[in-house]
């Protein structure tokens, strides 16, 4: 069995995945926008041949509107430079929002599957266990939420001292992410320009009292094409890191304890938990993966994030699987007839009947699943017993328990 907790079969986290989408989404709109910035132009510059000529007889404006158009074409060129410029520092405010977000998440998903690294503790607890306890530990807008500080002090203010945050609590970070932090440091004073004086130098328009404004910061297309591929690169590189070392399969499994008590995933014998979650997660464009993948990680969280070993939460089927994937790992084989068989479910059913485990709290429990059919579920205890049972006699318990089925 792999270790489904620590090693993601998916090449990136699920805060990446959301990350590349809206990345896609800034994209796309730029480039719809600059080739019609391009054919504007072009067009503009066939028909308008002289400088003082009027844009008025060229564009379409309805004629109350008349009024706000330059009067002459030089002058209408130099509004729609300054227009695209706009759109340019607009089109970075998002693509550094956009980062921003994906950072503030992929840490906090770090901080929660290994909350030990606040203390330099990095495997004392599995942040997981927690989260099955209480749902809210993974709540960011939730007033107990722990890690918000830890979150600041990697996610604002200068690079270095950002890069220096990370490396304190998440250990070396990959020298090619470091490498980057010049180039991040301009993004973010970009931003800040852009975000807190319109489009000026903060040292130019921190509390100005001048008659005339100055010009706006100046980004040519080349500029945008680069923080485009910086912030891919760096977000690529920091889950990357993280993914691996710190968060595993975290983002999955809050995914899926999420789902259960949003009752977006529901106890359902004709629908098993791995298959509804492997259906919601395949709606997002992620790796396809087989169901037996989600089998393994409902069964590893079940197993080894449940309360108490008496809780009945397994179905028939989770049980048996379970079981035989014991006993392959002890390397014990089952006889029937003579010759190698897994435990079945007929077998469970029989076993269980005749041992009185399904009127035994700590083993069974009658549920009704949502399609108002009867059902049982098992407790940790009840494949504790029955693996046990079945390793002690794995020579003739299978013959003996289908010749009881037979009288």
């Amino acid at each position: 069995m792999s270790n489904v907790r620590w090693e993601s079969p998916f090449p990136y986290t699920l805060a990446f995945n959301l990350f590349k989408k809206h990345l896609e989404e800034i994209n796309r709109s730029y480039w719809a926008f600059v080739p019609a910035a391009n054919t504007i132009k072009a067009l503009a510059n066939q028909e308008l041949v002289d400088k003082t000529a009027d844009p008025k007889k060229f564009f379409k404006i309805p004629d109350e509107e008349d009024r706000r158009i330059a009067p002459t074409y030089e002058e209408w060129k130099n509004d729609f430079s300054e227009f695209i410029n706009y759109s340019r520092l607009n089109i970075i405010m998002m693509l550094s929002s956009c980062f921003e977000t994906y950072l503030r998440t992929v840490v906090s998903l770090a901080f929660e599957s290994k909350p030990g690294v606040i203390i330099d503790c990095k495997d004392a607890v599995d942040g997981a266990r927690i989260l099955k306890k209480d749902i809210t530990y993974g709540d960011v807008t939730d007033k107990s939420y722990r890690f918000t500080e830890a979150i600041d002090d990697v996610c604002r203010g200068e690079w270095d001292k950002r890069f220096s945050s990370f490396q304190k609590y998440f250990g070396s970070a990959p020298k090619e992410l470091l490498g980057l932090s010049r180039e991040l440091d301009e993004l973010r004073i970009t931003r800040n320009n852009i975000g807190h004086y319109f489009g000026r130098k903060k040292k130019d328009y921190e509390a100005p009292i001048d008659f005339e404004p100055n010009e706006t910061i100046k980004v040519s297309h080349k500029r945008i094409l680069k923080y485009f591929k910086l912030i891919y690169l760096t977000a690529r590189l920091i889950d990357g890191y993280l993914q691996k070392n710190i968060i595993g399969s975290y983002d999955i499994i809050k995914r899926y304890f999420i789902a259960i008590s949003k009752g977006e995933i529901i106890k359902d014998k004709m629908s098993s938990d791995a298959y509804q979650l492997k259906k919601m997660i395949g709606r997002h464009e992620l790796k396809k993966l087989s169901k037996s993948y989600y089998n393994e990680l409902i069964t590893f969280c079940e197993t080894n994030y449940v309360e108490c070993e008496t809780d009945c939460i397994f179905t028939k089927n989770r049980c048996v699987q379970e079981i035989n994937r014991r006993l392959t790992d002890k390397g014990i084989s089952l006889i029937f007839n003579g010759r190698k068989v897994l435990f079945d479910s007929l077998a469970f059913k029989i076993l269980l009947t005749k041992d009185n485990l399904y009127t035994d709290s700590r083993f069974s429990k009658r549920a009704v699943d949502n399609r108002h059919q009867v059902q049982y579920l098992h407790s940790s205890a009840l494949i504790e017993y029955v693996t046990q049972k079945l390793e002690l006699n794995a020579n003739t318990i299978m013959n003996e328990l289908k010749e009881s089925f037979m009288l």
